[in-house]
């Protein structure tokens, strides 16, 4: 007898990494020292200037929340400094959420550009 109702929220969430709706464990303080790595490569100008992806960044509840505006950060920082430093800057920061989410969240992110070539290429 299946104890748990299955819809496809949880079997998408089960497919990347969550097991029994359990997190990624982390502490707050690794929370925090990640949405202020991501809110320092943005900058104060920056934050001014995108006002919309700071707000995302500063209330963040958790570490997928962070993971997934990297996408927003990545345009923001583009804008601001050219694609090259911008790959750089989110190359760094995904070096910070090793082993804080579920292993299929982070599977080639650091070694595959977004065009699908490796970074060393």
């Amino acid at each position: 007898m299946r104890t748990r109702k299955l819809n496809l929220k949880s079997t998408f969430f089960n497919l990347l990494g969550y097991v029994g709706g359990a997190k990624a464990t982390h502490t707050p303080l690794q929370l925090e020292h990640l949405r202020l790595a991501m809110l320092e490569t943005l900058g104060e100008s920056g934050s001014a200037a995108h006002a919309r992806v700071a707000r995302q960044l500063r209330f963040a509840d958790d570490v997928q929340a962070l993971w997934y505006a990297r996408s927003e950060l990545m345009a923001a920082l583009a804008e601001q400094h050219g694609e090259a430093r911008a790959r750089q800057e989110l190359e760094r920061l995904g070096a910070l959420f090793t082993g804080l989410l579920p292993a299929g969240m982070t599977a080639g992110a650091t070694r595959t550009g977004l065009n699908g070539t490796s970074m060393g290429d």
